[in-house]
C-alpha cells in the first residue's frame, strides 16, 4: 500500500537521523489523533491488525504504541485494548496560571475541593525562593482539583496577607482565586514566572491523587506578580502527568 511505502520511504530518508519503524509508527498514529481520524476515547485497531497494515513485526507496533502511552496519547486498558486518551489540559507557562480557567477553555466540567484555608508565616524555604520576609505571614491554601470526578491536581497556593488582610474562606470557597483578588482588593495577576519538574509524590499527595506512593508526577512552581510588579503569590503544585502538558519558553 501507498503508506507503507510511505513508511519505509520515511525509514530510508531518515536513517541518518537514526529514527527506527516505531518511532515513524508512533508519528503516523500521533498525526492521525490530533488531526481527529481516531476521536479521544476511541479504540485503536488490535496490534495484529496495525502489524499487518504497516507490514511490520508485532513487537514494533507494541514499542510504537509504548511511546505513546509515555507521551500521553494512548491509555492502555487490561484485555480491552489501547485507547485515544483525553485531551490533557494546556498551561502555558509565559503567562499567569489558573487551572479554573484553562480547563473551562477545555470544556471540562472541574471543580476544586478547599482542604486547608490558614495564615501561617513565611517559613525559611520560602523566604530564600520568595525573598519574603520570614517573619512575614501568607494564606495557606490547598485544594483539590477534579477533572469530573478524578482528583487530577493538588493546589498549594501561598498568599501574601499584607495584600488582602481580611480575605475569608467563602472568598475562595468554589471560587476563581484571581477573581476574588480583582473584584475585592482591584489586585491585577499579570506575570507568572514557572518552572515545572518531575517528582516523586509524598504520601499525602498519594493518598489525596489516588495514586501509589513513589509514582512519578509533575510539580509545577513558581510566584505570580501583579499589575504593579508587586509578588502576590508562591504556588507548589502537584499534577498528574497524564493529565497536564505545558508550553511556553520555559519549558
Amino acid at each position: 500500500m501507498v503508506l507503507q511505502q510511505n513508511i519505509r520511504s520515511r525509514k530510508r530518508s531518515m536513517a541518518k537521523r537514526v529514527l527506527t519503524l516505531d518511532v515513524l509508527i508512533a508519528k503516523e498514529l500521533e498525526y492521525r489523533i490530533e488531526t481527529g481520524e481516531y476521536q479521544e476515547g476511541d479504540r485503536l485497531p488490535a496490534e495484529r491488525k496495525l502489524a499487518e497494515y504497516f507490514g511490520v513485526q508485532r513487537g514494533t507496533v507494541r514499542n510504537a504504541l509504548q511511546i505513546l502511552q509515555d507521551k500521553g496519547f494512548v491509555i492502555s486498558k487490561d484485555r480491552s485494548g489501547n485507547f485515544v486518551a483525553p485531551k490533557r489540559i494546556e498551561f502555558n507557562l509565559d503567562t499567569y496560571r489558573s487551572g479554573r480557567a484553562a480547563m473551562e477553555r477545555m470544556g471540562r466540567p472541574n471543580y476544586a475541593k478547599l482542604l486547608t484555608f490558614e495564615k501561617v508565616y513565611v517559613s525559611q524555604k520560602m523566604a530564600e525562593k520568595t525573598g519574603l520576609p520570614e517573619d512575614g505571614q501568607v494564606y495557606r491554601i490547598m485544594r483539590l482539583r477534579y477533572d469530573g470526578s478524578i482528583p487530577i491536581w493538588l493546589e498549594r497556593t501561598y498568599i501574601r496577607c499584607d495584600f488582602v488582610p481580611d480575605l475569608m474562606e467563602e472568598d475562595i470557597y468554589n471560587k476563581s482565586l484571581y477573581a476574588t483578588l480583582r473584584k475585592k482588593y482591584q489586585i491585577y495577576v499579570e506575570r507568572c514566572v514557572g518552572k515545572v519538574t518531575a517528582v516523586y509524590i509524598n504520601g499525602l499527595e498519594s493518598e489525596l491523587l489516588n495514586l501509589p506512593e513513589k509514582q512519578t508526577a509533575m510539580r509545577y512552581e513558581g510566584m505570580v506578580y501583579d499589575q504593579k510588579g508587586r509578588l502576590v503569590e508562591y504556588f507548589d503544585d502537584i499534577m498528574l502527568k497524564d493529565k497536564v502538558q505545558f508550553a511556553g519558553n520555559n519549558v
